[in-house]
Protein backbone atom coordinates (compact mmCIF):
# COMPACT_ATOMS: atom_id res chain seq x y z
CA UNK A 1 0.00 0.00 0.00
CA UNK A 2 1.12 3.64 -0.67
CA UNK A 3 1.60 6.07 1.85
CA UNK A 4 -0.96 7.68 0.54
CA UNK A 5 -4.03 5.49 1.36
CA UNK A 6 -2.99 5.23 4.59
CA UNK A 7 -2.93 8.65 5.76
CA UNK A 8 -6.43 9.79 7.50
CA UNK A 9 -8.94 12.17 5.64
CA UNK A 10 -7.96 16.02 6.26
CA UNK A 11 -9.78 17.95 9.18
CA UNK A 12 -12.01 20.17 7.89
CA UNK A 13 -11.32 24.15 8.68
CA UNK A 14 -13.17 25.02 12.44
CA UNK A 15 -13.59 28.50 10.23
CA UNK A 16 -15.62 26.79 7.07
CA UNK A 17 -19.14 27.59 6.28
CA UNK A 18 -19.27 23.63 6.56
CA UNK A 19 -18.06 23.21 9.54
CA UNK A 20 -20.08 25.93 11.08
CA UNK A 21 -23.40 24.34 10.06
CA UNK A 22 -21.98 20.78 11.48
CA UNK A 23 -21.46 22.95 14.73
CA UNK A 24 -24.77 24.31 14.90
CA UNK A 25 -26.49 20.85 13.94
CA UNK A 26 -24.34 19.15 16.60
CA UNK A 27 -25.77 21.48 19.31
CA UNK A 28 -28.73 20.13 18.66
CA UNK A 29 -27.25 16.45 19.56
CA UNK A 30 -28.09 14.66 23.22
CA UNK A 31 -25.56 13.13 24.89
CA UNK A 32 -26.75 10.44 27.67
CA UNK A 33 -24.95 7.78 29.58
CA UNK A 34 -24.71 3.91 27.63
CA UNK A 35 -28.03 2.55 28.47
CA UNK A 36 -25.80 -0.36 30.90
CA UNK A 37 -24.53 2.32 32.75
CA UNK A 38 -26.95 2.78 35.85
CA UNK A 39 -25.74 6.44 37.32
CA UNK A 40 -27.21 7.90 40.62
CA UNK A 41 -28.76 11.40 40.44
CA UNK A 42 -25.52 12.66 41.51
CA UNK A 43 -23.39 11.05 38.84
CA UNK A 44 -25.40 12.14 36.17
CA UNK A 45 -24.90 15.74 37.23
CA UNK A 46 -21.01 15.10 37.22
CA UNK A 47 -21.74 13.31 33.73
CA UNK A 48 -23.18 16.91 32.28
CA UNK A 49 -20.49 18.54 33.54
CA UNK A 50 -17.34 16.79 32.25
CA UNK A 51 -19.80 16.42 28.76
CA UNK A 52 -19.84 20.02 28.46
CA UNK A 53 -15.92 20.39 28.52
CA UNK A 54 -15.96 19.10 24.93
CA UNK A 55 -17.59 20.22 21.54
CA UNK A 56 -20.72 17.98 21.37
CA UNK A 57 -19.45 16.97 17.92
CA UNK A 58 -16.27 15.14 19.36
CA UNK A 59 -18.02 13.13 21.48
CA UNK A 60 -17.72 9.16 19.99
CA UNK A 61 -19.71 6.55 22.11
CA UNK A 62 -16.30 5.07 23.09
CA UNK A 63 -15.73 9.19 24.92
CA UNK A 64 -19.10 8.95 26.29
CA UNK A 65 -18.67 5.18 27.79
CA UNK A 66 -15.33 6.24 29.75
CA UNK A 67 -17.63 9.62 30.51
CA UNK A 68 -19.86 7.96 31.93
CA UNK A 69 -17.13 5.90 34.04
CA UNK A 70 -15.10 8.87 35.22
CA UNK A 71 -18.44 10.47 36.33
CA UNK A 72 -18.67 6.86 38.63
CA UNK A 73 -15.08 7.49 39.83
CA UNK A 74 -15.63 10.84 40.54
CA UNK A 75 -18.98 10.77 42.85
CA UNK A 76 -16.95 7.81 44.45
CA UNK A 77 -14.00 10.18 45.20
CA UNK A 78 -16.41 12.71 46.73
CA UNK A 79 -17.89 10.38 48.83
CA UNK A 80 -14.54 8.71 50.40
CA UNK A 81 -13.42 12.61 50.73
CA UNK A 82 -16.49 13.17 53.30
CA UNK A 83 -15.73 9.85 55.10
CA UNK A 84 -11.79 10.56 55.55
CA UNK A 85 -13.17 14.10 56.65
CA UNK A 86 -15.15 12.90 58.74
CA UNK A 87 -13.07 10.23 60.04
CA UNK A 88 -9.65 11.82 59.72
CA UNK A 89 -6.22 10.65 58.49
CA UNK A 90 -5.21 8.82 61.18
CA UNK A 91 -7.29 6.48 63.13
CA UNK A 92 -6.49 3.62 65.74
CA UNK A 93 -5.49 0.21 64.88
CA UNK A 94 -6.38 -3.29 65.70
CA UNK A 95 -3.59 -3.04 68.17
CA UNK A 96 -5.11 0.58 69.97
CA UNK A 97 -2.02 2.04 68.23
CA UNK A 98 -2.46 5.57 65.68
CA UNK A 99 -2.53 3.82 61.97
CA UNK A 100 -3.14 5.90 58.18
CA UNK A 101 -6.89 5.79 57.49
CA UNK A 102 -7.33 3.43 54.46
CA UNK A 103 -9.86 5.50 52.80
CA UNK A 104 -6.51 8.09 52.16
CA UNK A 105 -5.14 5.43 49.88
CA UNK A 106 -7.98 4.99 48.29
CA UNK A 107 -8.75 8.15 48.11
CA UNK A 108 -5.30 8.84 46.17
CA UNK A 109 -5.86 5.69 43.81
CA UNK A 110 -9.40 7.26 42.80
CA UNK A 111 -7.60 11.04 42.09
CA UNK A 112 -5.04 9.14 39.97
CA UNK A 113 -7.52 7.18 37.86
CA UNK A 114 -9.87 10.95 37.88
CA UNK A 115 -6.87 12.35 36.62
CA UNK A 116 -5.65 9.62 33.80
CA UNK A 117 -9.23 9.41 32.83
CA UNK A 118 -9.49 13.34 31.99
CA UNK A 119 -6.80 12.58 30.01
CA UNK A 120 -7.86 10.07 27.82
CA UNK A 121 -10.59 11.91 26.69
CA UNK A 122 -8.96 13.93 24.56
CA UNK A 123 -8.21 16.71 27.57
CA UNK A 124 -5.16 15.85 25.90
CA UNK A 125 -4.45 17.55 22.34
CA UNK A 126 -1.40 16.60 20.85
CA UNK A 127 -2.40 12.74 20.85
CA UNK A 128 -5.85 13.18 20.02
CA UNK A 129 -5.95 15.98 17.21
CA UNK A 130 -2.19 16.55 16.37
CA UNK A 131 -1.87 19.81 16.73
CA UNK A 132 -0.60 21.55 19.94
CA UNK A 133 -3.15 23.33 22.50
CA UNK A 134 -3.26 26.81 21.45
CA UNK A 135 -4.65 25.63 17.87
CA UNK A 136 -6.72 22.79 19.46
CA UNK A 137 -8.27 25.48 21.63
CA UNK A 138 -9.21 28.01 19.06
CA UNK A 139 -10.47 25.62 16.94
CA UNK A 140 -12.63 24.10 19.83
CA UNK A 141 -13.85 27.95 20.39
CA UNK A 142 -14.82 28.42 17.48
CA UNK A 143 -17.24 25.19 17.72
CA UNK A 144 -18.79 26.51 20.63
CA UNK A 145 -19.15 29.79 19.65
CA UNK A 146 -21.26 27.81 16.69
CA UNK A 147 -22.90 24.87 18.66
CA UNK A 148 -24.21 28.40 20.78
CA UNK A 149 -25.48 29.91 17.42
CA UNK A 150 -27.52 27.34 16.44
CA UNK A 151 -30.28 27.12 13.67
CA UNK A 152 -33.15 29.20 13.71
CA UNK A 153 -35.25 27.18 12.06
CA UNK A 154 -38.90 28.20 14.18
CA UNK A 155 -40.87 26.66 11.33
CA UNK A 156 -39.05 22.91 10.26
CA UNK A 157 -38.16 24.64 6.39
CA UNK A 158 -34.42 23.70 7.23
CA UNK A 159 -33.19 20.58 6.41
CA UNK A 160 -31.17 18.81 8.76
CA UNK A 161 -29.19 15.19 8.80
CA UNK A 162 -29.86 13.05 11.09
CA UNK A 163 -27.38 12.78 13.91
CA UNK A 164 -26.17 9.77 15.79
Amino acid sequence: MATDEMKKPRRRRADSKEAAVQDMLNAERDIHPPADFMLTAAELVAFDEIVIELPRGEWTPHMIRVAAGLARDMEAYAREMASLCDEGGVVSGAGGGPVQNPRVTITSALLRRILATRRSLSIHCRAKAGMDNRVLSRRREIQRENEGNGLDDDEGLIAKPQIH
